[in-house]
């Protein structure tokens, strides 16, 4: 129908005041002016509106038997389908005296068959029994009847699309085992019957039971979508948004693995996912090798923490736990002693031999020496005191009598003075009070990173054991710590326990080969309720089809996902996932060189910031996000 038709109907509509108040009228636009299409052609088998081609579909029949979601093939389409579902209840009384009618023309046929010595007709024996079972049950008053008409709307840009789109959509429906037609020369009542109106002109109907019609809607999918939680991404093969949330019930746990090839945007998901979590009152602790999340940290008034040799910022490993008054049969300064030694196996062993069960025994003796010369032992009322330093363990090994003592201080001794001091060399002075705190290692020498790594993982470890709230600590390059058989098995043991104290470790790697082929980093997987596959290299795919048993279909998607797309793992299921982000999420998150120096041009700040670290140009700060008691981000 023509615009101007439909435009001079909604005029004619207006009560006539006189000849301008009339003209007034015409003028005035209306919502059909905005929704309706410029033209309408009616063809034998489609309608045309405007340059786009739709047609209606019937489905005239259905399966013998159905479960629950049996839509889902329609549901989970390729391309955009519209699917119109009509359902009229039927009166109960008039269903069974049909019914009870019907029984006594198939009992009659029957005894017309066996007079006539002819074998009883299956069909008709099926047809029977269905008909006495419904009855059955409407007389109890568990089932009812419903008239039900199900149509499929299709769109396509051209008349062969939408043939080959209905071609592969009756395909779809034959391997349901349910039946279609084109609604020839009715097209116009069928694209009304799928209209938002609720009006069915095509009429034609399907007797269903209660239990028959609920398999049909609400209409489910095989995409990941919880009540409450954000948006992880969107998923490709129906558009639906995947939402979720990492401390669901529905959830082993909030653990979580990201492997994907340099590029990937691995990096970039993490943000996005901490920068709406956030919203969701979830703290955030970040271990950044690489810089990259400063914009954030920024944006949301986090705390942001550089730890270097050189660095004015300090974590103590000594430092003991916070009482809380919950410490029952539990030993502080022991659990601490412990910690230490994992600290104190990266860096005193040597290539390819840990310490032996000997220097074991002497760093214990040695850590327990050191604690009781700064007045701390076992006794809770002594943990106030100050901790010792890294330089009071040295100390101790140093006047300790014997060769193994002797070897350590000197191993222990380039910690302590030289260019790898500064990061033991004083008391801690930072807190974890914000909601997100970034732990920047990227100065840190390559020789301190597995120790900063782990030194912080210990550091926020004792602080989430005494204080409870939703917490993700989001490990970047974790291979970096993995690659040690003590910082190994510090990661699985966290990844094992974090569910008990309200955390979830997330872990993000590029080296897959070789974290699949460590024990710990098969923990890690093992322990992981959410894992996201991204792009991988054709040298690497091998082991994570292995891992996730990926079909070959799979495995040739990762080889060739573009930025951003990737397999998405939870509660037994799995899509794929397209990252997708506001441009103001994509503005703090991007780390693209070409989009952060476009971002310092326009913000009108020098490239040589850019170059120095000090991340892209920033937003006008807008209040921080609020938790779930209401209290600020910051």
């Amino acid at each position: 129908m023509p615009l101007l038709s439909l435009r001079r109907r909604q005029a004619n509509t207006q009560p006539a005041f006189g000849a301008d108040a009339d003209r007034f009228a015409r003028g005035v636009h209306s919502l059909a002016d905005l929704v309706a299409p410029a033209a309408v052609e009616l063809a034998r088998t489609h309608v045309r509106l405007d340059s786009q081609y739709v047609r209606t579909l019937v489905v005239v029949g259905y399966p013998r038997t159905v479960s629950p979601g049996w839509l889902s093939p329609l549901i989970d389409f390729e391309e955009p389908l519209e699917i119109s579902l009509h359902a009229y209840p039927l009166e109960t009384g008039q269903m069974v005296t049909a019914l009870s009618h019907k029984m006594v023309q198939l009992h009659s046929s029957r005894l017309l068959a066996a007079r006539g010595g002819r074998i009883a007709d299956p069909e008709r024996e099926v047809a029977y029994e269905d008909a006495e079972r419904l009855r059955d049950a409407l007389q109890r008053g568990e089932e009812k009847v419903f008239s039900v008409s199900l149509y499929i709307l299709l769109r396509a840009t051209s008349l062969p699309a939408l043939d080959l789109l209905t071609r592969r959509v009756e395909v779809t429906l034959d391997g349901m085992l349910a039946h279609s037609r084109v609604a020839v020369l009715e097209q116009d009542s069928g694209f009304h019957a799928c209209l938002p109106e609720g009006q069915d002109q095509l009429l034609v109907y399907r007797n269903l039971d209660t239990s028959s019609l609920a398999t049909m809607f609400p209409f489910s999918s095989s995409t990941l979508t919880m009540e409450r939680g954000v948006l992880y991404g969107i998923a490709r093969h129906n558009h639906s948004p995947v939402i979720l949330d990492p401390f669901d019930d529905s959830l082993e746990n909030a653990n979580a693995v990201v492997f994907a090839k340099s590029g990937a945007g691995k990096s970039y998901f993490t943000k996005l996912m901490a920068l709406r979590n956030l919203l969701l009152g979830v703290d955030f602790l970040v271990i950044d090798p690489e810089d990259e999340y400063r914009a954030l940290c920024e944006a949301v008034g986090g705390q942001y923490i550089r730890l270097a040799g050189s660095s004015a910022q300090h974590l103590n490993p000594f430092d003991l736990p916070p009482a809380t008054g919950d410490e029952d049969g539990r030993d502080p300064l022991a659990e601490q002693v412990a910690a230490l030694l994992g600290l104190l196996e990266i860096m005193l062993a040597e290539p390819g031999r840990p310490l032996s069960a000997q220097e074991r025994a002497v760093l214990d003796q040695a850590l327990y020496q050191t604690y009781a010369s700064a007045g701390i032992t076992s006794d809770p009322q002594t943990h106030t005191q100050p901790a010792p330093l890294l330089r009071d363990l040295h100390r101790v090994l140093a006047w300790a009598p014997g060769d193994t003592a002797a070897s350590l201080a000197a191993r222990l001794r380039r910690y302590v003075e030289g260019s790898l001091a500064g990061l033991f060399s004083a008391p801690t002075n930072v807190a974890l009070d914000r909601r997100l705190v970034v732990f920047n290692v990227q100065a840190l020498e390559p020789e301190l990173r597995p120790l900063g790594i782990h030194l912080i993982a210990s550091f926020v470890w004792n602080g989430v054991r005494r204080q409870r709230r939703p917490r993700l600590l989001i490990i970047d390059e974790a291979w970096s710590l993995m690659q040690y058989p003590e910082g190994g098995a510090f990661l699985s043991s966290m990844a094992r326990r974090a569910r008990k104290y309200y955390l979830g470790l997330v872990t993000i790697t590029q080296d897959v080969a070789d974290f699949l082929g460590s024990d710990h980093g098969r923990t890690v997987l093992t322990n992981a309720a959410l894992k996201f596959l991204m792009k991988q290299d054709s040298a690497t795919i091998e082991p994570v089809v292995a891992a996730f048993q990926l079909s070959p279909e799979e495995r040739q998607f990762l080889l060739a996902a573009g930025k951003g797309e990737g397999l998405f793992f939870a509660r037994g299921s799995h899509v794929a996932l397209k990252v997708e982000a506001s441009p103001m999420e994509h503005r703090l998150a991007t780390t693209a060189p070409r989009e952060l120096a476009q971002l310092a041009r326009e913000a009108g700040v020098p490239l040589d910031r850019e170059a120095e670290g000090q991340g892209p140009p920033q937003p006008a700060r807008r209040r921080p996000p609020t938790g779930r008691n209401g209290r600020e981000a910051s």
